[in-house]
């Protein structure tokens, strides 16, 4: 995640432009949550989008992000809100910034895949209370949805993002991990005496079948669909981690996501104010901690 530091990088555009999580998943959360509903840490939290939506619903959250642009956009995000249960602090998820045995939940948003797992799961036993919740959720490359198959809206961002003379090899070690729907992560908490009642989910839309790697079809969207102008989905591709790294290593070259996207849309006849609906496919792992 150090490409969140890089020095251009927009904390509040990343904070408008990426997805949001809608009140199902709490909900689910919730209702597999069986613990104390004191504290709860979010880490990886980036600007707080859904540190926030925890905010209501536990006594005291705490944020936990490696950039410190990402939680200066937390702190004013948190402020515009007039939410005063939240804190939020720069630290990694492999030496987190809490105490022992004092969270109830603790979850990753779209970042376990940048961690050193077996470090962030040892931290995670750590700062669980017995009976507590962990949960991991990520999300695939997003899709077009009101395309016509004929115009592959499905493959448009996934090839910006997996192709080697494109995005591909400016992504960190973890790129992979998404595509695997963090089932590497699944075998790591299932070996793991101090987990219990672990479930894999996914949404249909997944691009692996669903039950492949043993899994649950998520009982509802857990992230909504959200309907842009395509100028708009380019924006949305400028906040991946990967586009900042090509920046970073290509400042004075013509702009690849630009010239993908001026490419594709010569190709397909679509302008930049043309609408497209968004959706990003999602799964998740939650565990337990043993009482």
């Amino acid at each position: 995640m150090s490409a969140f530091s890089f020095k251009g990088f927009n904390a509040n555009a990343y904070l408008a432009l990426r997805p949001t999580y809608n009140k199902a998943l709490v909900e689910w959360l919730l209702g597999y949550h069986v613990g104390q509903r004191v504290r709860a840490a979010d880490i990886a939290c980036g600007p707080g989008t859904f540190t926030v939506d925890l905010s209501s619903e536990f006594d005291h959250i705490l944020g936990v992000d490696p950039s410190l642009s990402m939680i200066q956009s937390a702190q004013s995000n948190a402020r515009a809100n007039n939410i005063a249960n939240i804190d939020y602090e720069q630290g990694f998820g492999e030496s987190l910034p809490i105490a022992t045995n004092t969270v109830d939940l603790l979850t990753v948003m779209q970042g376990a895949h940048w961690f050193k797992f077996a470090d962030f799961l040892s931290e995670a036993q750590r700062v669980l209370r017995s009976g507590g919740t962990l949960a991991l959720v990520g999300y695939e490359y997003p899709e077009i949805a009101n395309w016509p198959e004929s115009m592959n809206g499905r493959n448009f961002a996934r090839t910006l993002a997996t192709d080697k003379h494109l995005l591909r090899n400016y992504w960190d070690d973890g790129f992979t991990l998404i595509d695997e729907l963090y089932v590497p992560f699944l075998d790591a908490i299932r070996a793991s005496p101090e987990f219990v009642d672990i479930q894999h989910l996914q949404s249909p839309k997944c691009n692996q079948a669903t039950g492949q790697f043993g899994t649950d079809a998520l009982p509802e969207s857990w992230i909504d669909s959200r309907t842009m102008p395509l100028d708009g989905f380019r924006a949305y591709t400028k906040t991946w981690s990967a586009y900042k790294s090509w920046k970073d290593r290509h400042p004075h070259n013509p702009d690849i996501i630009d010239t993908y996207f001026d490419e594709q849309q010569s190709v397909l006849g679509k302008s930049g104010n043309d609408e497209v609906k968004i959706e990003w496919p999602h799964f998740a792992i939650v565990a337990r901690k043993r009482l």
